[in-house]
């Protein structure tokens, strides 16, 4: 009888093993996002394996999931996960690593070969990304339009932006701005750096 038992729940237990692999990690539930901290530009290992994004947030879990999007053009998205947190892990790292910061691990797949430009981080549950030509949409804040991305130059580095529509010709959300270095020719317009909407970052 003990043995007849075991082997009965034995099915129950795989299926609420595999039902519970899903979701983990942080930013699991249906909450709003929150721009400022769950939005962040990130560096490429040379290894094409992973990304790195620095965050003042050090309780990030293991196995949350990222939505990533490369934002050069053509733009391209690939879904990734938190692993582990370290110190500049990326190689090559940012020239100035933020003050007050943890910086973490994001793998993503390795059929992604075609990825251009400075990638953006997305934490947690959010829409699957839709490729409409050259451009990635994402859903992020239900019946509201889906965010679009884009990143332009000043004169020492770049601006990353999200926009609620067309960009330039809607509502900026977010903005995140990535030190190269070194002297750029400037791309942007004002609209794309001032902080001219509540929403957006530094």
């Amino acid at each position: 009888m003990t043995s007849v038992r075991r082997y009965s729940f034995l099915p129950v237990c795989i299926v609420l093993a595999v039902g519970c692999r899903g979701e983990q990690g942080s930013f699991t539930d249906d909450s709003p996002f929150d721009y400022n901290t769950r939005m962040f530009v990130a560096d490429e290992d040379s290894s094409g394996t992973f990304v790195c994004f620095a965050t003042k947030d050090t309780t990030l879990l293991p196995g949350t999931r990222t939505t990533i999007v490369f934002t050069g053009f053509p733009q391209h998205s690939a879904i990734g996960r938190v692993t582990r947190r370290g110190k500049l892990p990326c190689i090559p790292g940012p020239p100035m690593p933020p003050m007050d910061s943890m910086q973490y691990i994001a793998e993503m797949p390795r059929d992604t070969a075609d990825r251009i430009g400075i990638p953006v981080v997305l934490l947690g549950r959010v829409a699957k990304p839709v490729q409409r030509g050259d451009t990635v949409i994402i859903e992020v804040e239900p019946g509201q339009p889906p965010i679009r991305f884009r990143v332009c130059a000043s004169t020492e580095g770049l601006h990353a932006t999200a926009w609620a529509g067309a960009p330039l010709a809607s509502t900026r959300r977010w903005h995140a701005y990535y030190y190269l270095g070194y002297d750029v020719d400037p791309t942007c317009s004002g609209a794309e750096y001032t902080p001219a909407d509540s929403a957006s970052t530094s």
